[in-house]
Parts: structure tokens; sequence; C-alpha cells
């Protein structure tokens, strides 16, 4: 009898933490690691100066950079290159009327991952002894206060040569981007989110309460129904302007004597 009944006060102590964990996600990786590791490597990549590239035909070499998040990475570097003024080419030498790049930008990938750590204040999980059981059973852990805490981490460097030549040109710094994100657990209670800077502060109801505005196709605007009215410069009108019976006035001064022979 003693030994069930110090048997259901052991399983009743361990239950909270023989339930397992929570599934986070259905996919192979969690929403929280892709947008911590994307804003980490956007932020690396917009410290790269690219000013020097303007007007200059370039081929992004990534032959070298190995990632999961290679794709993100190349479409954001595309991005900020063809942003600064440069010409990106698909191939380093010219084929047929397709010419070739002046300057080859060669990228490698220091680091692209995520960092996991966790500060605790309170009793760990302990194992505990039940007579006649050939297994340990383990208590769950009396946490007073937990934090979880994830960061992304990137660390790139770009070095660039002369495409004819194949000389050195020049080498950025280490280019690093860093993102986090952190939970909190009080009393053994949580995870309640806490401060992170990759999700967005939105209210949603109030994002969606009125409808987004349209974007208006490239090009002058179109003129006004009824004809362009628009006064040139250095003419003087002498019929009525839009706006009412005075003539309009284009700041353009009066022409003297009449028409030339």
């Amino acid at each position: 009898m003693r030994i069930t009944s110090t048997l259901a006060l052991g399983l009743l102590l361990v239950a909270p933490g023989c339930i397992g964990s929570i599934r986070e996600t259905t996919s192979p990786r969690t929403a929280t690691e892709m947008l911590l590791v994307s804003t980490a490597a956007l932020r690396a990549v917009r410290l790269f100066d690219a000013a020097p590239l303007d007007g200059q035909r370039v081929y992004l070499d990534l032959t070298n950079f190995e990632s999961i998040d290679k794709g993100y990475v190349q479409s954001a570097l595309r991005d900020h290159v063809s942003g600064a003024g440069a010409i990106l080419v698909e191939q380093v030498d010219g084929d047929g009327e397709r010419p070739g790049a002046d300057v080859v930008v060669e990228v490698r990938n220091g680091a692209l991952g995520i960092y996991d750590g966790t500060f605790t204040l309170g009793l760990p999980a302990l194992p505990i002894t039940v007579p006649g059981l050939t297994t340990a059973l383990v208590s769950p852990p009396l946490y007073i206060f937990r934090r979880d805490t994830s960061q992304g981490w990137a660390k790139f460097q770009m070095w660039i040569y002369d495409r004819r030549t194949g000389r050195y040109v020049g080498r950025s710094p280490e280019l690093w981007g860093a993102s986090y994100y952190n939970q909190w657990y009080w009393f053994g209670i949580g995870p309640f989110d806490g401060s992170n800077d990759i999700y967005p502060d939105w209210d949603y109801e109030e994002l969606f309460r009125t409808e987004p505005p349209r974007a208006r196709p490239h090009g002058p605007e179109p003129p006004p129904p009824g004809g362009d009215d628009r006064p040139v410069p250095g003419e003087r009108r002498t019929g009525p302007g839009p706006a009412g019976d005075e003539p309009a006035d284009t700041g353009a001064p009066p022409r003297e004597g009449g028409p030339r022979e």
C-alpha cells in the first residue's frame, strides 16, 4: 500500500513535466528562425558600400556562398547593388550581343545562423527515485523567472576584381547583421512574447479597416478633363483664365509693337 501511494504521489509530481514539448511548426523551420536569419542577412547586405559600382556592369559571384538561405541573400544583394546604380549581368564574359561584366563581386559567407540562450532563476528539473521503479522520474522545473533568447547573426564579405585583367579592385570590411527575439516565463507560467525586432507591431484591425492605396502606373500625370490648359513659359495670355474672366498672367513681359513685317 505504501509503495502504491508513493508511486501515485510521484506521478502527480512529475505529470506536468512529462507532457512533452509542443510542436511549434509544421514546416522544417519555424517562422521565428526564418525571420531572424533573413533580418540579420538583410542588415548585413545593407552595410555594403556599393556606390563605387555606379554605372559599371557587375556580376555577382555566390559560388562560394553556402547556406540554405542563399537565394534570399542573393536577391537582397542584387536589389542593393542595382539600387546603387550598377548594371547587373548574368554572365562574366560577353556572348554575342550580351556584353560581359566590368567587375566581378565575389561574396563569401562567414556566418548565417541562430544563437539560442536561456537565463533561469529557480530550481531545475531534478531526478526522483521511487521505490519499486527501475527508471528514475524527473520533477518539473520550478521557475521564478526564465528568459529564452534567440538571435540571428550574419557575417558577409565581398571582394571585387576586374573581369578583363583579373586584378584586385577592392574588398569590403566584415559586414555584420544581427536580430533578436525573446520569450519570458514567470513562476512557471509562459511563454510570453518579449522584446523582438523581427515581428511587426501591427494593429491588424486598423491595418485592414481602410482600403490600401492603389499603385499608379509609371509616367506623367494624365491631362485634366477638357484638355491641358496650363500656361506655357514666356507666353502672355489675352483671353480669360481658367478660373475667371481676368486674363491669366504668366509673368512674361508684354510684347511691344505690332507684329513684325
